[in-house]
């Protein structure tokens, strides 16, 4: 936020438009963010016109309804919209609206809007666009040429720059264009790797994977000698009628392959089986809607058959679809239950807009060119969900996709369309009067799926880079080995408190995380002294609860020596690291412990001799067993 103000005093200083952009990963709060500024230019008297926040989805207009709401006085924050002639928001401090809202979200430039009809030029102290990147594909730029004198902020994840199309004006082009054109470079950045090694988000594995059918390419007479029928009608397909050849990119979206989307949800559904069960929340991205209905079914049916062989009663609408024909309704059951509504099916409808923090998988299905697109349908994973102890999520890639991480946010302008339900389903090849038939191949040709590797994100020059899992630590691990070559070595580094912060700083600061190592190897419940331990030196990983037993048996004649009081205070820094590790020892609060304080705490130790020392000897002994 300082930043941001920073910025606006050094514009008007300069007598410039006060014009900021934050870069900020999807699911780090940018709608949080935003109602803390607005409050802040509230306390400082800037708010002396209403605010405008800005946005492109229903959702997001919710969404955005429900944090502004928390921050303002009851009132003072409405929704823009008409009612009998009259503008609902019109004594509101601050206004929420869409551009659908406003009216714009055609192409005539020259027609009135409820934005014209409603506003008057400079009606705003300040504007808020979220996900600026994404619009400036339609006329938002008539909102910010209306207020030319209020501060304009922008929000995004994705800072985006736009080849410039034929058919715009010379103002619509400075403004849509280029988004570090016009805001400015951002005046704070946080990356979705930044965000994950400071634990904020979810750690991320990536888990890459090829259908065996996809190295294949499909020739017209290939096709024509499986007599394919349309898998909309069942009708059979002219020779005419398919095109000269198929690629993978165009499989199950101008060519549909049964066999190759029963593999891949057969495969998909035995890795959710191997990590955490069936019953965990998925997306999964398809390339057309009629596609996401195949893969809905397929999902299923595998649920069903999984729940007759455990003899357990299915749960309701295990896998639904959600797409711009139906099943939103069912968004909020997906988020919110543990009970119903585990698989969702879509195409781009659940890609922005919707938060889950208990997604567990995000699955792609679907062939993308698009990075933006592709890191907002990422960010639907990287929230934390604290209840169901949610800090990593998988990413199953089917089709290539994450070869986009790192690549620019470089895309050619987008005709505004006449959306349904804020998203599409895919079939760009409907023009509402005539359908080309869609080709479906029943030639039972065996489909396997082929395991690309696991990896993990982590920026390299820049650019976020997919790195092999194994490869990320290993090298993590040579820099914990050029500090410590043996492990009595290290057992001494980690027991000092400035050495030990100094090591995990220095990782931190060459973007290699221990969390995110712990996490993706499923060693959540493990110290970071074991993860080294184990890697490094192989020693045996032992759980925090099992080294905290493992140290109070065997130190039972060092607690015999010592008095009553000192032993209650050395047995419990032993059970405040089986509760909390290595981190739990080095803080203050290890001293407020009940039964520590409740002895003398720290000092508690003065008859063993001066407390730090005795501190380091249990640590010593602790990390020796």
């Amino acid at each position: 936020m300082r930043a941001t103000f920073e910025k606006v005093l050094v514009c008007e200083s300069k007598n410039e438009p006060a014009r900021v952009l934050l870069s900020l990963a999807t699911g780090s709060r940018k709608t949080v963010i935003a109602a803390n500024l607005l409050w802040r230019l509230h306390e400082a008297g800037r708010l002396g016109k209403p605010a405008l926040f800005l946005c492109d989805r229903d959702e997001l207009r919710e969404q955005a309804y429900e944090k502004l709401s928390k921050a303002f006085p009851k009132g003072s924050v409405r929704i823009v919209k008409a009612e009998k002639g009259r503008n609902l928001a019109k004594n509101a401090k601050v206004h929420i609206a869409t551009y659908q809202t406003l009216g714009l979200d055609g192409e005539a430039q020259d027609e009135a809007s409820f934005l014209t009809n409603y506003y008057p030029e400079n009606a705003f102290s300040v504007i808020i666009i979220d996900e600026c990147h994404r619009s400036a594909w339609g006329r938002w730029s008539e909102v910010l040429k209306r207020n030319p004198d209020a501060i304009h902020i922008g929000l995004t994840a994705t800072q985006r720059q736009l080849r410039e199309g034929k058919k715009q004006t010379a103002a619509d082009a400075e403004i849509k264009a280029n988004n570090l054109k016009y805001f400015g470079e951002p005046v704070y950045e946080y990356t979705l790797i930044q965000a994950q090694e400071d634990g904020y988000l979810a750690a991320c594995e990536i888990v890459r994977l090829q259908p065996s059918i996809d190295l294949k390419i499909y020739t017209c007479a290939e096709v024509t000698a499986a007599k394919p029928i349309d898998a909309r009608t069942g009708k059979a397909i002219a020779e005419e009628e398919i095109k000269d050849q198929y690629t993978a990119d165009r499989y199950d979206h101008g060519l549909i392959l049964p066999e190759r989307i029963a593999a891949m949800c057969a495969d998909l559904f035995k890795r959710l089986c191997e990590h955490g069960g069936p019953e965990q929340k998925v997306i999964i991205f398809c390339n057309r809607d009629l596609h996401a209905d195949r893969v809905q079914i397929q999902m299923q049916n595998l649920y069903v058959q999984w729940c007759k062989d455990k003899g357990i009663t299915a749960k309701e609408h295990y896998a639904f679809k959600c797409t711009a024909e139906g099943g939103s309704e069912r968004i909020e059951t997906f988020r919110g239950s543990g009970e119903r509504c585990f698989i969702a099916c879509t195409v781009d409808l659940l890609a922005t807009g919707v938060d889950i923090e208990r997604l567990n998988a995000v699955v792609f299905f679907r062939y993308l060119e698009s990075s933006i697109t592709f890191y907002q349908m990422v960010g639907r994973g990287t929230r934390i969900h604290e209840e169901t102890q949610k800090y990593k999520f998988w990413l199953y890639d089917y089709t290539g996709v994450t070869a986009l991480f790192g690549t620019d946010f470089i895309t050619k302008p987008h005709k505004p369309r006449k959306d349904k339900s804020g998203g599409g389903d895919g079939d760009d090849d409907d023009d509402g009067k005539h359908r080309p038939p869609l080709p479906e191949l029943m030639n039972g040709e065996k489909v396997s799926i082929i395991p690309q590797g696991r990896f993990i994100l982590q920026r390299r020059e820049g650019r976020d880079v997919p790195i092999p899992l194994d490869e990320y630590r290993q090298e993590m691990i040579s820099r914990v080995l050029r500090e410590a070559a043996t492990l009595h070595d290290f057992r001494g580094l980690w027991v000092e408190t400035e050495k030990r912060r100094k090591l995990i700083n220095h990782l931190l600061g060459e973007h290699y995380s221990p969390d995110t190592v712990r996490e993706l190897m499923d060693m959540a419940d493990c110290d970071h002294f074991d993860l080294f331990a184990h890697f490094g030196y192989r020693e045996k990983a032992l759980k925090r609860v099992e080294r905290e037993d493992a140290f109070l048996e065997q130190q039972i004649p060092w607690f015999a020596s010592m008095d009553d009081k000192a032993a209650i205070v050395v047995r419990g820094i032993g059970q405040q690291f089986g509760v909390g590790g290595t981190d739990a020892l080095e803080s203050s609060e290890l001293w407020n412990v009940p039964e520590i304080r409740r002895v003398g705490g720290f000092d508690a130790l003065r008859t063993l001799g001066k407390p730090a020392e005795v501190m380091r000897e249990a640590k010593v002994r602790l990390f020796g067993v």
